[in-house]
Parts: structure tokens; C-alpha cells; sequence
């Protein structure tokens, strides 16, 4: 998280997994129980699965929340004791790690006898303790959203997104250093938007960038492209899916006459460029999803300078200008402009 908002998803009760499996043997030697996931003991521990094992399991888009501020909710919980996050890919290791006196499924498992349930039984029982059923009602964050989606009318959004300055801190030409992954800082305020965005909405995002530093020779396209992939892993460890990444590596011929002390990579010249404000890059990022303007409800373009503000008066868009703003400032000016 930004410094500003450190703080936001910070409890006491997120612990580790060591901590977490010390504080269960210490309880269990003063007679105490513990149970993992749910259930009325004498303590409760709720292993919270990581983004990216979620991420595999469910697929696009999920987790909508990041592990971290999942566990931070699941923590505020009054009848949870504790909470940690698991980036172990079987629910097996982390019993075996923690060894709790309990380990609680729901109701719809009680007779299942798949090989997932079936190893999680006896890794309960190796570890000296027993499987509980809850008889509560099921409630599936998966059916939740499908239900959302299919059931429940929401406003088709399209987010035009700028990478350098927007999404990440400004770096000039990054890629040019070969430790550019060290130099990518993920603006966390606006990652939180675009997931309060997709929360709220009906949601495409295209993220679209200057790239020429590739006509300048400084680095390639396929630099440019690794750092869109480190950046697209980034955003999905926080809850963030981006739908398509857009760049324009040339630049136009009348710049190029302006900086005679430049020796620009031949073919990367170009008379006219699908640099912003032009909307070439968002509409070519629509046709490589099927789609157009006119199937959304509302557009926004998020960006940090003038050619992003005059790309969405092109494309008669919103316009969110993030220089400056917390994330409790974005999401207000946000929901008034997408609702007005």
C-alpha cells in the first residue's frame, strides 16, 4: 500500500503462518482448542488462499480483493481470532502446518468423497485432530458474482487507463535500465480505484502508453511488452485484471526533425503515430475485444497530463486527473462524474 494508507488494512489479528502454528501449540498445551475456518471454539484461525492460488483456480478476475485486505476483512470478523494468509497451493500443508484441533468445512461437504476432501480428512487426522461440518446455509462468493453478473443490471463502463505516471510512479524511458523491475512502483491508490471501479461496474480496461523509447533505440518491443506482463502480475496480486495493453512505440516525423541530436531507429518514424490524443490505441484495443464505443454505458479515461485530459474530450469521455489525489478523493470525484 501507498505510505497514506499503510495503515488501512493493518490488524493485529493478520498473523503469520509461524506465528499462527506456534500460538496453536501453546494453546493446545493449556487444554484450549483451536479451529481452522469457522466454528464456535475456543479460538478460531481463518486461512485466507493467496491471489495468485485463487487467481488459478477461479480464473479472469478473481480474486476481486486482494489477499490483503481479504484477510483484513475476514480479521474485523468479532468471532475470528486470528487470520493468515496461505500461498500453499493443497489446503493439506497448511493443516499440517498449523495442526489445529478442528478443521471446519461446510455442510455441502459432509458426504463428499472427492480426493480434495478426502486428503484434507486425513491430513486432520495425521495431525491429531478431526474434521467438523458446519449446518449453516452455503453462501458461494462465486455464485454471489455470477449472480451479479447475469442477474443484476449494471452500467457497462469502459476505463482508458495511462501506464507511466498513472497506474506506476513516473520513470523516464523505463526499460532502458536492465533493472527495470526494481524501478516499477505500483501506484496503490489507483489500483484501489479501478478495483472499487470493477466492483461497482461492468468493467473493460485498456491501459494505454507512450513507448518511444523503442524509437529512440533505447530498448525493444519485447522489453515493453515484459514490462506490461510484470505490471499486469502486479495488478492481479491486488485484485486488478486488466482486459487489454495498448503501446505506441513511434514517434512522428515533425518531433523527430525537432531533436536532430536523436538518431532514431529507422521504421519507427511515422508521419502520423497512434499516440495520444489520438483514440487509435483504445480503438484498437476494442477490436481486439470485439467490441466498440457505443456498447458501453459510460466511458472514463484516468490519466496524469494533458494528452490524456484531451483524449477524453476526443472520445467524449469522462476524465479523472489522479496528480495529487488519496484514494478517498479519486473514488468521491469518481462515483459523482460516472453517475452525473
Amino acid at each position: 500500500m501507498l505510505k497514506t494508507n499503510e495503515n488501512r488494512f493493518d490488524s493485529k489479528k493478520v498473523i503469520s503462518i509461524a506465528e499462527a502454528a506456534n500460538k496453536i501449540s501453546e494453546l493446545k498445551k493449556h487444554g484450549k482448542t483451536a479451529g481452522l475456518c469457522s466454528g464456535g471454539f475456543d479460538l478460531l484461525f481463518v486461512s485466507v488462499t493467496s491471489d495468485r492460488h485463487v487467481a488459478a483456480r477461479k480464473g479472469s478476475g478473481r480474486p476481486v480483493f486482494s489477499e490483503r485486505l481479504r484477510a483484513y476483512s475476514v480479521a474485523s470478523i468479532e468471532y475470528v481470532d486470528y487470520a493468515i494468509i496461505s500461498d500453499f497451493e493443497r489446503t493439506t500443508d497448511i493443516i499440517e502446518k498449523l495442526k489445529p484441533t478442528y478443521y471446519i468445512k461446510g455442510p455441502d461437504f459432509t458426504r463428499k468423497e472427492t480426493p480434495g476432501i478426502t486428503a484434507e480428512r486425513n491430513a486432520i487426522a495425521a495431525a491429531g485432530g478431526e474434521i467438523r461440518y458446519t449446518n449453516d446455509e452455503k453462501l458461494s462468493t462465486t455464485e454471489i458474482i455470477r449472480h451479479i453478473q447475469e442477474k443484476a443490471k449494471r452500467k457497462k463502463l469502459l476505463l482508458g487507463i495511462d501506464r507511466d505516471g498513472t497506474l506506476i510512479e513516473n520513470v523516464p524511458f523505463l526499460g532502458k535500465d536492465r533493472q527495470w523491475e526494481k524501478q516499477v512502483k505500483l501506484k496503490k491508490d489507483v489500483a484501489h480505484l479501478i478495483i472499487h471501479a470493477q466492483t461497482k461496474y461492468d468493467t473493460t480496461k485498456v491501459v494505454m502508453t507512450h513507448q518511444q523509447g523503442v524509437a529512440r533505440g533505447y530498448f525493444s518491443t519485447e522489453t515493453v511488452e515484459r514490462i506490461n506482463q510484470h505490471l499486469s502480475g502486479l495488478l492481479k496480486k491486488e485484485g486488478v485484471s486488466i482486459d487489454n495493453w495498448q503501446y505506441c512505440p513511434d514517434v512522428d516525423e515533425k518531433y523527430a526533425a525537432s531533436k536532430k541530436e536523436v538518431q532514431f531507429r529507422e521504421g519507427f518514424v511515422k508521419k502520423k503515430t497512434k499516440r495520444k490524443p489520438s483514440p487509435d490505441m483504445l480503438l484498437d484495443a476494442l477490436n481486439e475485444l470485439k467490441m466498440k464505443l457505443s456498447d458501453f454505458d459510460k466511458t472514463a479515461v484516468i490519466g496524469d497530463c494533458e494528452d490524456d485530459a484531451q483524449l477524453a474530450k476526443n472520445i467524449n469521455a469522462a476524465y479523472i486527473d489522479i496528480t495529487g489525489k488519496s484514494y478517498s478523493e479519486l473514488k468521491g470525484e469518481f462515483d459523482r462524474i460516472i453517475e452525473s
